[in-house]
C-alpha cells in the first residue's frame, strides 16, 4: 500500500471506489493488529450499513477501515 490513500467512510465513497474498480485495502481498527493492513483486498463488490464486501470476503465496518489506494 502506498502512502497516498483515501479512507472510505461514506456510502458515496464506497460507490466511487466500486465504480472505479479501485484497489481497496482493509486495515484492522483495534486489537494487537490495529493500524495494520490485514488484506490487500481488491475492488469493493457490495456494501451495507454493517459490512463491506471486498473481493470474496465480507468485513464489518465497525471493526475495519477501508482505504482506497490513490497511487
Amino acid at each position: 500500500m502506498s502512502n497516498a490513500y483515501k479512507v472510505l467512510k461514506t456510502d458515496a465513497e464506497s460507490l466511487t471506489a466500486a465504480l472505479a474498480q479501485s484497489q481497496v485495502f482493509i486495515v484492522e481498527r483495534r486489537g494487537d493488529l490495529a493500524g495494520c493492513a490485514i488484506e490487500c483486498g481488491g475492488p469493493v463488490r457490495k456494501w451495507s450499513l454493517q459490512s463491506v464486501k471486498v473481493a470474496d470476503a465480507y468485513y464489518m465496518r465497525s471493526e475495519f477501515q477501508f482505504r482506497m489506494d490513490l497511487a
